[in-house]
């Protein structure tokens, strides 16, 4: 099984600090503060790697001397949630989750949801009313973060983590795994002792081995507290001087694991060594039934044994120790991982032009800031949709009732988008002229009352500007030929200052000459096309609130409404408000 449910609580503070823990990760989730072990590990709170979710505390009932598993980070409002790991790239890890319900919301309901690593799914985490649950994984960087990612698959059951470790190992490690896939392990068992061993520093590679002793089997300890050899995997020492042997030297040792995906690649490593300087056994190790290798173990030297196999006759695998004809002692094995692959991995993810708009929405708008990691595999944001063939792309948007304030941000390079739906929220300024563009766009929905009016009020402005202008230069003209008109004649002096001046000198006002009509011609004003780099007319300033002024009142209730064509849509796109 990918799941443990250790029954004690998981003593993740007895970890120490060496010089080769320096790139270590440790997460304590959900806390307030970091903390350094006694034995100097430090446990970071998650604020640098995730923006999702809220801090929560196991119920009181449920508090232990562990501090790691007393905080968790739920997460009730989106649907996928990421922590960002930094990494070293073509690097491989140790992921650790570790899961402690606590009853922390007091309905007594431990979630069910998916754990993922980039774009691929990790496991279904199944929590514990009463114990904790972790998860580990041997998994691939494919540059410089992985991100971990918790995505909720039942209503009102919502996914929350008390811990999360991450960790290099060294290429030698575990070498006959395919790094193309993902390793979730699935058993690793210290045999012949009741000792937990809780990782670093007992385990330089922080792994967790849960005591075995099989019904029928003996438990034995070798007669030395040291090894001279180990394999590459390096199990620790204290996990090796112990094993257990069948009842007899002509007994076999039968190994049951009930793996749960059938017709999968799985991963076996054993460990032995033998328990006294003469030692004389042999044994042959068979897979489901499948001869593999024979091994005779050496006193003070540990030896493995490893295969991947692929079980098609079920979920349950055997290995079996089967003593040979010249051995006097029977079978005996002191440890052993089994690890489960992961389906083929996806490696190509969203288009990065369409991560590139997405990051633009996320950094601008606040309400946003808690979405990261892939966002359409393997479980896809809610408020986006994705296609299923080709080139993975973004081609919806559905951001209605988000709650977003402001313009918006630049997300031209989404060319594949086919819908977006932005109603019910605050949004103002222009709309961008490159929405036209988007050759694939076939529906917008605004319904922000705001959205636009800057551009719309320039237009209102310049139409009133030029109506001005056609009356001043008509009224300019028109004064202009009433002056022509008043001519006096040469050789008389003196004004005319009555009417009967007037009359006695018109005999001697000469006719003027004819003037040809002339038409007023209004200036032009050109209006801005989209693609103009011109600014816009600023809009005319907003009445206080004292302003009683009826021409200005009555001028903001001729505004023009607002129109479709303001809006350049390429295409049969419709905008619906």
């Amino acid at each position: 099984m990918e799941k443990w449910v250790v029954l004690v609580l998981l003593s993740f503070a007895l970890k120490g600090l060496s010089q080769d823990t320096y790139d270590w990760l440790s997460i304590d989730c959900g806390s307030l503060t970091k903390t350094t072990t006694a034995s100097g590990i430090l446990w970071q709170t998650d604020e640098k790697f995730t923006k999702a979710g809220i801090n929560k505390l196991v119920s009181t009932d449920n508090f232990n001397s562990l501090g790691v598993l007393n905080s968790l980070r739920a997460f009730t409002q989106q649907n996928k949630n990421c922590y960002n790991l930094p990494t070293t790239a073509s690097s491989r890890y140790f992921l650790r989750a570790a899961f402690y319900y606590g009853n922390y919301d007091g309905l007594s309901n431990p979630p069910t949801f998916d754990l993922e690593i980039d774009e691929n799914k990790w496991t279904t985490v199944v929590s514990s009313l009463v114990a904790p649950v972790y998860y580990e994984v041997i998994y691939a960087s494919k540059g410089d973060n992985i991100f971990v990612c918790l995505a909720q698959t039942v209503a009102n059951q919502f996914p929350f983590i008390s811990s999360l470790e991450a960790w290099p190992i060294t290429d030698t490690m575990y070498n006959h795994m395919d790094r193309n896939l993902a390793w979730l392990n699935s058993y690793r068992y210290n045999y012949g002792t009741k000792d937990l061993i809780l990782g670093y520093p007992e385990d330089s590679y922080n792994r967790i081995w849960i005591p075995a002793i099989p019904s029928g089997m003996v438990a034995k300890i070798a007669n030395t507290t040291t090894l001279s050899h180990t394999t590459d995997e390096q199990p620790p020492d204290t996990v090796i001087l112990d094993a257990i042997e069948a009842p007899g030297p002509i007994d076999s040792i039968s190994l049951l694991f009930n793996m749960s995906k059938n017709n999968s690649l799985y991963y076996i490593e054993a460990y032995f060594t033998g328990m006294e300087i003469d030692d004389t056994r042999s044994f042959d190790i068979y897979v489901n039934n499948n001869y593999l290798i024979t091994r005779s173990p050496e006193f003070e030297n540990c030896t493995g044994a490893w295969t991947t196999t692929n079980n098609h006759t079920g979920t349950l695998t055997t290995v079996e120790l089967r003593p040979t004809a010249e051995s006097t002692l029977p079978p005996i094995i002191s440890a052993i991982e089994v690890y489960t692959a992961s389906d083929p991995l996806v490696t190509t993810g969203t288009s990065q032009d369409d991560l590139d708009g997405l990051a633009a929405f996320v950094s601008k708008f606040e309400q946003l800031q808690g979405w990261s990691g892939e966002p359409c595999l393997p479980t896809r944001w809610q408020w986006l949709g994705c296609n299923s063939g080709g080139p993975l792309r973004v081609n919806s948007i559905y951001l209605s009732g988000y709650g977003l304030e402001g313009p918006l941000p630049d997300f031209r390079q989404m060319t594949g988008l086919e819908t977006i739906d932005l109603s019910n929220n605050r949004l103002n300024g222009d709309i961008p002229d490159f929405l036209g563009s988007l050759p694939n766009l076939k529906q917008l929905v605004t319904g922000n009352p705001h959205l636009g009016h800057h551009k719309k009020e320039n237009k209102a402005l310049t139409s009133v500007v030029a109506v001005i202008l056609v009356v001043v230069a008509g009224v300019y003209l028109i004064k202009r030929r009433a002056c022509k008109g008043k001519v006096t004649k040469p050789g008389l002096s003196g004004k005319l200052n009555s009417h009967e001046d007037n009359a006695s000198t018109a005999h001697l006002r000469p006719n003027p000459p004819p003037v040809s009509p002339v038409s007023p011609v209004a200036p032009t004003i050109p209006l801005r096309r989209p693609n103009q780099q011109q600014n816009p007319p600023n809009p005319p300033a907003a009445a206080s609130a004292g302003n009683t002024d009826p021409t200005a009142q009555a001028s903001n209730h001729s505004r023009p409404s607002p129109r479709q064509e303001d809006i350049p849509i390429s295409g049969n796109a419709t905008d619906i408000r």
